[in-house]
């Protein structure tokens, strides 16, 4: 292989990997949004698995159970912080999280 066709390829994978980084990011915006959108809906869900697991184990592994749970609840929040800002509908200061139906920013402002 020539130096030519090295530097060729080494082109093309950059080119391939500067893309794979864009889709990841557009992945990784869209789950934080999802996340932010139904971060409610998530610990509702959590809490009823907590609540399932401890009747099924009369509640012998409740401490577990609970740091789980709060690890999954961190994971959410995590996740929704991914969400691009967003800004208010009459342009005030950039937003983290989404916003609920009515418009109305969800989380803290962008950092």
């Amino acid at each position: 292989m020539t130096v030519g066709t090295m530097n060729y390829l080494k082109g093309k994978l950059g080119e391939a990997a500067d893309q794979a980084k864009e889709i990841a990011d557009q992945a990784r915006g869209r789950a934080g949004t999802f996340a932010a959108e139904h971060s409610g809906r998530a610990d509702g869900a959590i809490g009823k698995a907590g609540q399932f697991l401890n009747s099924r184990t009369d509640g012998k592994y409740a401490d577990k159970v609970s740091r789980v749970a709060d690890l999954a609840r961190k994971g959410v929040d995590r996740a929704a912080e991914q969400a691009p800002p967003t800004t208010t509908p009459d342009g005030g200061t950039p937003m983290r999280g989404g916003t609920t139906t009515d418009g109305t920013p969800m989380t803290g402002p962008v950092r």
